[in-house]
């Protein structure tokens, strides 16, 4: 239960994968009054680089076992937009370094096994509501222990969670838009359902690292909730699954290049799983907390590891 639950909130938080750099400089002109439209149209056939930097707090806790982690890490990607094409955007997400440590009593230690996601790559279309219409790659990530499909629920997270939604009409200061995506999980054990919303304001265009951009505040709300029926050690036990994600960053997106430029993000989730011996009526309860912020920067292809 423990990996079940892990999955579900790293598969929330990790496609989060922001931008970040130094200091707005305010545009004038006509974005103030006629807005701008944005898409990632200008980026077709473009690829950028981006690096995250992350500090991860976790907590936890089942009948009385508590695990605490404060990790840090650095990964590389490849973001690559294939096309914009009948209300539909396809992009390509290819994963090229990353590198993680603990915080443990002796101090800072490196993971020494490498994420199974460094050299594969994943493809997601997305439609103008924000759902994603289709999505391969990933072909060498097996399913998890419960049977659950982490190519599908990563390309449905990345889809609903990390890809930025616009309007297709002009959008100026106040301009507040939502997507709403829902995914139903199925697993050998039971099933689960995800709502997640992710609400836009526009607060202001200003010029970042050279690039005319809409910034954006983001807020995102993640919804989950499931239930089904377990064997352990011998003994059956119905199970009911409840969390709740919230976050809020600050996106800039340059609407002339087609492409983000700097975000980032602050996010905080509780999840609990109640488990229920069907035998004896006897009551278990699993939580976990996380606590995540992340930065991300755009970056030359030079500055990737090899």
């Amino acid at each position: 239960m423990k990996n079940l639950v892990r999955l579900f909130i790293v598969a929330w938080l990790a496609p989060i994968l922001f931008f970040g750099c130094g200091g707005d400089k305010k545009l004038v002109g006509d974005y103030i009054t006629n807005g701008v439209e944005v898409s990632y149209a200008p980026a077709v056939g473009k690829t950028i680089y981006l690096r995250s930097d992350t500090d991860d707090h976790t907590e936890f806790t089942k009948s009385g076992y508590h695990e605490s982690t404060l990790s840090k890490s650095t990964a590389y990607e490849a973001f690559t937009v294939n096309s914009v094409a009948n209300d539909t955007t396809s992009v390509t997400y290819r994963f090229l370094y990353d590198e993680t440590g603990i915080f443990k009593d002796s101090g800072y230690e490196l993971v020494d096994e490498e994420s199974e996601l460094i050299g594969q790559a994943l493809t997601i279309v997305v439609g103008p509501d924000g759902k994603l219409v289709d999505w391969s790659g990933l072909e060498d990530l097996e399913p998890d222990e419960s049977g659950i499909d982490r190519g599908e629920m990563m390309a449905s997270n990345y889809a609903s969670i990390f890809f930025d939604h616009f309007p297709t009409e002009p959008i100026k200061v106040g301009s507040v838009w939502e997507r709403v995506n829902s995914m139903d999980v199925s697993t050998k054990d039971g099933d689960m359902h995800q709502q997640t919303t992710k609400t836009y304001t526009v607060v202001d265009f200003v010029e970042r690292d050279g690039y005319p951009c809409v910034k954006c505040k983001i807020k995102i709300v993640i919804d989950n909730t499931g239930e089904g029926v377990f064997e352990a050690e011998g003994k059956m036990y119905d199970y009911y699954n409840e969390g709740r994600g919230e976050g809020n960053g600050i996106v800039y997106f340059a609407f002339e290049a087609g492409h983000p430029v700097y975000s980032t993000f602050n996010w905080i989730v509780e999840f609990k799983i109640t488990s229920v011996e069907q035998e004896t009526q006897e009551e278990n309860v699993f939580t976990y907390f996380q606590d995540q912020k992340v930065s991300y920067s755009l970056v030359d292809e030079s500055d990737v590891p090899e």
